[in-house]
């Protein structure tokens, strides 16, 4: 592969003299000291991208000529381990987005600019393994650049995961967030209970929700046919169906989407699942 440009010691682009597509190659160290013309050294590449993203090109060109090359290692270290600890591989413009994220909270913070993450709880409680990768990130780069981030800014990082993995833009990201915060409260007012974040049923709601608020968002709703089991559902577990009503009005007053049967036949079944081990647990502590 030959280097067509440099753009800093870490990041360059090339020609693959096989497929003759133009490629992004970073790794660390894989542009120091070398020339264009010269051959990659391909034991350095850590991570491969098609140039034919025009859009996706010039941003990644800009940062690498406009950051500090250190900021692109640190940023490049976060979406390691984070593909390491989520078992996936994040989508690429994850590499543009918290390069810039980071550089600009750098900046930040040399200028005593401190920004509060209003959806901090939310973010720590929903997104539990994003945030654990945001408390990594802001540990590691604290070592790195000699600073003292808070957590707000671990809940940013995190979100950037989430965007990396459900690939969506920040903003349908944090309103997801909201949207399930929403449906959370809603929940918790209804019955007057706090929610044991660790217990497994939890997490399935969770999940549940998440996958609910991005269908909400991307207007992909699953139709509204008749769902027989519902009327059974909905006598068995009464107080969960009423539950789930006071959520599906909320979601269509605010939100203008039809929530089909079939969403609240498994919202009511998440919510009784969660109320009935919280109740078993009240009971438990009252005896």
């Amino acid at each position: 592969m030959i280097i067509e440009r440099v753009y800093n010691n870490n990041v360059v682009l090339v020609k693959d003299e096989q497929s003759q597509k133009e490629l992004i190659l970073t790794g660390c160290g894989i542009g120091f000291q070398k020339k264009i013309g010269q051959i990659a050294d391909e034991s350095k590449i850590e991570k491969k991208f098609i140039a034919e993203d025009v859009s996706f090109r010039n941003k990644i060109s800009k940062l690498a000529m406009e950051v500090d090359e250190n900021v692109f290692k640190a940023s490049f270290d976060i979406i390691e381990y984070a593909e390491k600890l989520l078992n996936t591989e994040l989508y690429d413009y994850i590499y543009v987005a918290l390069t810039d994220h980071i550089a600009f909270a750098l900046k930040r913070y040399e200028e005593n600019i401190e920004i509060k993450n209003e959806l901090l709880y939310e973010i720590r409680r929903i997104h539990k393994q994003e945030f654990e990768i945001g408390l990594w990130a802001i540990n590691h780069l604290n070592k790195e650049f000699n600073l003292n981030l808070p957590e707000d800014e671990a809940a940013f990082i995190a979100m950037h995961i989430v965007n990396a993995n459900y690939n969506e833009d920040t903003s349908e990201s944090f309103l997801m967030t909201k949207i399930v915060k929403e449906i959370l409260n809603i929940i918790r007012y209804f019955y007057s209970v706090d929610f044991n974040t660790n217990e497994m049923n939890y997490e399935r709601l969770l999940t549940h929700l998440k996958f609910f608020a991005k269908r909400l968002i991307k207007h992909e709703g699953k139709g509204n046919r008749k769902n027989e089991l519902l009327d059974i559902i909905k006598v068995k577990y009464e107080d969960s169906y009423n539950c789930a009503f006071k959520i599906k009005t909320f979601i269509e007053e605010r939100y203008e989407y039809e929530v089909s049967e079939d969403e609240m036949l498994y919202l009511t079944l998440h919510i009784n699942r969660v109320i009935e081990v919280i109740k078993i647990e009240e009971n438990k502590s009252n005896n």
